[in-house]
């Protein structure tokens, strides 16, 4: 077995473009994607490689698994091994270390111990905690940004009212830059008139201009910022009930596979992307339309993390059953499980999903009957319970999940629904320092897990992350985006 020391395992752990190195030789060192490509026997590879102080780097796991060696480490010398004798495996029954908070991870790797080979499951989000930041909204832009839509104009206002009763069209979902109220019927009918002129332009749909030509017109500035203000107030103006699903129905007239193949773009453009920052839209001042002018944003980049990937292999190698319950589109997550390597078994991801009409492609109704009349439920909250007890709790007589891993609200009923059965021992919360005005459930358990930091039976543990690097962080404070002060939990709200 070839071994290679601790300076070439660093490039594994963070290597987010923008990210800095701290290790060594490297201390500091800001890394950049390179543009170098790697083949093996004569075929390219997908090998996203790394510019470093003028050199070119590839993460040692990816280099394995293209050539099908296999990789070990040894968390006591801090060795990466290379096995040219065996074929590719993240790992076998220890976790690679990558940067887990140690405490957090030793925590997950006692129970992998108790309970391997045992006849048990665990339950992922897939957002903010499979992967950093949010695939669906960072599809929702990529989308938006390159016009993939299937409907025509005479739909948009049908798809864009799905979910909302009448007697709300008119709730305010927002203010304008000046400070008036925004109506929901007023973005309706601007997004339409958009859309439409879109349509009839637009040479991927009806017309003759390309994206360059289409990106500089009023009409797709304002698109642009106002389907994603209505995004971004849905949920506060209607319920979780109406906005979980209703960005889903922007894939009406698609079929799966094509969402599936936008998602899967979507997904390798943002995580090349290179920059993690808050990035701001605002419609055109020559164009305020009946909604006036209106502003707001979205976060650029996306991070499929080797921790997370390498914690499914483990699992799954020590014979723990891994299930992904999403509160996203059911083709974002199965293109990202399939194209980034997560490898979970496709009946065993659970999300949003919607009806297809006769011809194959997707309406805009929520399919609450797949699996069985009424069986299936919106992903999110106590539905992420919902679909445990329906389609994977059977398999394991009754038996609820082992751990459950999660970051927010929509994932602590499923977190918690089994651990006073005693079903669930461990609940991994992916620190993000909620407030406890607006994610109490959260920020509750969080509380617990930063009073019981490495005690042996702790229920909770956090993990941080740095969104700036877009990376995890070996320890339980995170760094939020556009901060440089680590977190732990928010204070208790006085009265």
């Amino acid at each position: 077995m070839k071994k290679f020391g601790t300076r070439v395992a660093a490039l594994g752990l963070c290597l987010a473009m923008g990210a800095t190195l701290s290790t060594g030789a490297f201390a500091d060192v800001a890394a950049k994607p390179s543009t170098h490509k790697v083949t093996v026997n004569g075929e390219a590879t997908e090998i996203q490689g790394y510019n470093i102080d003028g050199a070119n780097y590839f993460k040692v796991r990816d280099l394995a698994e293209a050539i099908d060696m296999g990789l070990t480490w040894d968390a006591g010398t801090s060795t990466v091994g290379l096995e040219t004798d065996k074929s590719y495996k993240v790992s076998d029954t220890q976790l690679l270390t990558g940067n887990w908070a140690p405490a957090t991870r030793a925590r997950i790797q006692s129970v992998i111990d108790e309970w391997a080979n045992k006849g048990r499951y665990v339950v992922f989000d897939f957002d903010n905690t499979s992967v950093i930041f949010d695939v669906q909204e960072a599809l929702l832009m990529y989308q938006i940004s390159n016009l993939r839509f299937k409907f025509t104009p005479e739909q948009v206002k049908g798809i864009l009212e799905t979910g909302i009763e009448s007697d709300q069209i008119d709730a305010v979902m927002g203010k304008t830059v000046d400070g008036a109220d925004v109506k929901a019927s007023a973005l309706i009918a601007d997004l339409t008139a958009d859309y439409t002129w879109l349509y009839n332009n637009y040479e991927g749909l009806a017309g003759d201009k390309d994206l360059t030509y289409i990106h500089a017109s009023n009409q797709y500035q304002d698109f642009e910022a106002k389907i994603r203000f209505m995004y971004d107030n849905m949920g506060d103006t209607f319920g979780h009930a109406v906005s979980y699903p209703w960005v889903t129905y922007l894939f009406t007239g698609m079929t799966p596979a094509e969402v599936q193949e936008m998602a899967t773009e979507s997904h390798k453009y943002w995580s090349t992307y290179g920059r993690y920052a808050s990035e701001v839209v605002t419609s055109p001042l020559e164009m305020p339309g009946e909604a006036g002018v209106v502003s707001t944003s979205y976060i650029t980049g996306v991070t499929f993390t080797d921790e997370l990937r390498d914690l499914y292999q483990t699992l799954m190698a020590n014979g723990i059953d891994v299930y992904i319950v999403s509160a996203s589109p059911i083709d974002t997550i199965l293109a990202a499980n399939k194209s980034m390597g997560y490898g979970v078994p496709e009946d065993q991801v659970f999300a949003m999903q919607n009806k297809l009409g006769e011809d194959g492609t997707y309406i805009n109704e929520y399919n609450y009957d797949w699996g069985g009349e009424g069986k299936y439920a919106q992903t999110q909250g106590e539905g992420k319970s919902t679909i445990i007890t329906n389609f994977i709790a059977p398999k394991y007589d009754g038996a609820g999940p082992l751990m459950v891993f999660g970051d927010s609200a929509g994932d602590m009923n499923m977190m918690t629904d089994w651990m006073e059965a005693g079903d669930t021992e461990l609940g991994v919360i992916f620190n993000r320092y909620r407030k406890p005005s607006s994610d109490p459930l959260t920020w509750e358990a969080s509380v617990e897990a930063s009073e019981h930091i490495g005690e042996a039976d702790a229920r909770f543990v956090l993990q941080g992350r740095d969104e700036n690097n877009g990376c995890l962080r070996p320890s339980e404070y995170s760094i939020m985006l556009g901060d440089t002060e680590e977190v732990l939990v928010r204070p208790a709200p006085t009265e």
